[in-house]
């Protein structure tokens, strides 16, 4: 059976996403398109250029591409991307979004106009940085004539691109309303902060989807590098319980 999967945003909590995908696989469903947002997106480029899970979770846990993400002085943000363009041109094989090997929709917000805006074609990179470009903390990217920045402002479970495609529509959504007892630091003020503020634009798109996938991540931290495995592991737990349903 087909699917389509709709990937929100949700920080480190978005390797969940790469457990759901190996469960589905598993499970016997074709996943012909994603549409993601932020860290949704980054995992749906790496899905749809060939990587498999197993790989996607290998190249999280080994945290080379930390070191792309340079402090700049702040102006539009406090880490440029510019360094993560490198390492994404290294990691992937296209640097178009249609030479991908799969269907893949990243959403994006252009700051100048203030529109939501879904890419299923044109320059990969500068793009899915976009994607992910968390204001305050990472600088807007420019692309053409936008100003991007991560797509979760407006719409973190980014459905519209898939909606009335073949198969069943998946929403999947990594960013619960975790309680949190105590603040370190600017970036989990700056983090927190933002994922607060674009549930409620996610709660939304449930009611689209066919069927959602909401792991079970509340005690964790948007920046829960460290816990790689079991976020992966509670993705894919969760896609069983929740797909076994739908096999044909």
């Amino acid at each position: 059976m087909k699917v389509n999967l709709a990937l929100s945003g949700g920080a480190s909590r978005g390797i969940a996403h790469i457990g759901v995908i190996k469960a589905l696989e598993e499970l016997g469903f074709e996943i012909s398109a994603v549409s993601g947002v932020s860290a949704g997106a980054l995992v749906g480029a790496f899905y749809c250029d060939g990587y498999t899970p197993e790989e996607m979770l290998r190249v999280v846990k080994s945290k080379d591409w930390l070191r792309y993400l340079r402090p700049t002085v702040p102006r539009l943000g406090l880490i440029s991307l510019r360094d993560a363009e490198k390492y994404l041109r290294n990691m992937l094989s296209t640097d178009s979004i249609e030479g991908l090997k799969k269907r893949l929709f990243i959403g994006a917000v252009d700051l100048k106009s203030g529109k939501t805006l879904y890419f299923k074609s044109g320059s990969l990179f500068p793009v899915l940085l976009g994607s992910c470009a968390l204001p305050g903390i990472f600088e807007p990217i420019r692309y053409k004539n936008y100003l991007l920045v991560d797509g979760g402002i407006t719409n973190n479970l980014p459905v519209e691109p898939l909606l009335g495609m073949e198969g069943l529509l998946v929403g999947v959504d990594v960013n619960p309303n975790t309680p949190l007892e105590k603040v370190g630091n600017i970036f989990q003020v700056l983090v927190r902060s933002f994922l607060l503020a674009v549930r409620s634009n996610a709660d939304k798109r449930k009611e689209l989807c066919n069927v959602l996938i909401e792991p079970e991540l509340y005690s964790y931290s948007p920046l829960s590098l460290l816990k790689a495995d079991e976020l992966y592991k509670l993705g894919y737990e969760k896609t069983m319980q929740v797909m076994r349903a739908y096999v044909p």
